[in-house]
């Protein structure tokens, strides 16, 4: 099989991500064949109601409501639980690295500890900005210490207003 001439996906956050070689979670193009999924094994879609069960259960165990959880997954991964960014960020709920470590996940890509991770790291961001969404999404997409930096405001970055007035139109619905 030939190599594809480039690969390509749409990020969290919705920026084009254009490669020239394979990278998890993105597509192949060839002009003259059809595109394929790269690192997705077959029938393993990013469908959101395969993942509602495990949603509803670690949403109850952290005390968040389903429906945010809900919407911030689908903004950060579209419900890909083999998604990975550019910047390295992994899983459904798109943790990088640290963040993983620090909420007890070993395996990024495993839903279920992604899930898991994930939602306490949105649950300690709600307590830690008491209870404001907007602060707790503004953490989540750039980091708490971001949010503290900028005077415990959403940060003035294009990409992290956008999130949180994304995943807040998503918790609405």
């Amino acid at each position: 099989m030939q190599a594809a001439s480039f690969y390509a996906g749409v990020s969290a956050d919705g920026r084009l991500v254009v490669a020239d070689e394979p990278v998890r979670g993105l597509l192949a193009f060839q002009p003259s064949t059809p595109r394929k999924a790269l690192g997705r094994p077959p029938g393993d879609r990013a469908d959101a109601s395969r993942w509602q069960p495990l949603l509803w259960q670690v949403a109850a165990e952290v005390g968040i409501e389903p429906a945010l959880l809900q919407a911030v997954v689908q903004q950060e991964s579209g419900f890909d639980p083999l998604a990975v960014s550019p910047a390295g960020a992994a899983g459904l709920m798109q943790l990088m690295p640290a963040t993983a470590t620090r909420f007890g996940v070993r395996d990024r890509l495993d839903p279920a500890q992604n899930l898991r991770g994930g939602a306490r790291y949105l649950a300690w961001l709600l307590d830690h900005f008491d209870q404001d969404l907007d602060l707790a999404l503004a953490g989540y997409n750039a980091g708490e210490g971001s949010v503290r930096r900028h005077g415990n405001r959403v940060p003035p970055f294009a990409e992290t207003q956008a999130y949180v007035r994304a995943v807040r139109r998503r918790y609405a619905h």
